[in-house]
Parts: structure tokens; sequence; C-alpha cells
């Protein structure tokens, strides 16, 4: 149905000009993906896609930047397996390039040069995934975070 920015916030350490200038920042990534059921008559989900993004240099915090990128979608013929599957991997990979943006845009708005986050294959990630807890036990569990790091 939409896209949009649910929240975001960006931080700024206490830093000069001539030190902005010369970092060379070290960006560490967390994210966690979520799928909210939104109404059972017409199959609607939230899907929250969450990235804390932190800048540092030598140690020092530089800035950091909290988003989440959401989007409400309909999901209707699918199984039930299926259906995370699209949620969990298809609308997170839909949604991944708006908050890269929405990062980059609020960096730069900081005073800050642009920030180009790595491409993440999410329907991947969650083939892994779900890979991995199968393989692990053979309980059922729910799907809805991921993390991940980036230097």
């Amino acid at each position: 149905h939409r896209i949009y920015t649910k929240s975001s916030s960006f931080e700024a350490a206490n830093v000069t000009a001539p030190e902005i200038a010369v970092a060379q920042p070290v960006i560490d990534l967390q994210i966690h993906a979520n799928v909210y059921p939104q109404s059972p008559t017409d199959n609607t989900h939230e899907v929250v896609l969450t990235l804390q993004v932190t800048a540092k240099h030598n140690g020092a915090l530089l800035w950091q930047v909290q988003l989440q990128q959401a989007g409400r979608y309909a999901s209707t013929g699918f199984t039930p397996e299926n259906e995370k599957f699209v949620l969990n991997g298809f609308c997170m990979n839909q949604l991944y390039p708006y908050a890269c943006a929405e990062v980059s845009h609020l960096v730069n708005q900081g005073g800050f040069g642009m920030v180009y986050l790595q491409p993440i294959d999410f329907v991947q990630q969650y083939k892994e995934q779900q890979s991995n807890v199968s393989s692990a036990s053979t309980s059922t569990t729910s799907v809805g975070a991921m993390s991940t790091s980036v230097n």
C-alpha cells in the first residue's frame, strides 16, 4: 500500500570541522526486521526495517543514526510459510534502499559526507536463517529480527 519513514533520529558528537574532514570512520550497522499483522480481514502487515548506524573515528563517536523504514503490505494467496518468506525477504529488500537513502540524507544534513551502505539480500539472509533454525531444532520459531555488522 505504501512505504514511509516511521521514525528517525540523528546524533552528532561534538567534533570540529577539521576532524570531520579527515575522518575515515568505521561504520557499524545493526539491522532488525519485524513484521506486524495489521488487519486479519484484508491480511495487511506493517513491515518495519530498523537500522542503527554508528560512525566512529579512533574509537570516538562521530555520529549515529536510528531509522525505522516501514511499509504496509497486503498479502493474499500465499501459504503461511510463503507469506513469511515474502514479508521477511522481498518486502525487506524493497525497504532497504529507502532506508539507505534516508540514512545518507540525515548524515549529509548533519554536516558529514555521504554514507553508502553495502547492499543486503534479505531473501538470501531469510533462507539462511530458516536453514539454521531448521537444522538447530525442529520446533517452530518466529522470524523477525536480523542483525549484521559492517566495518
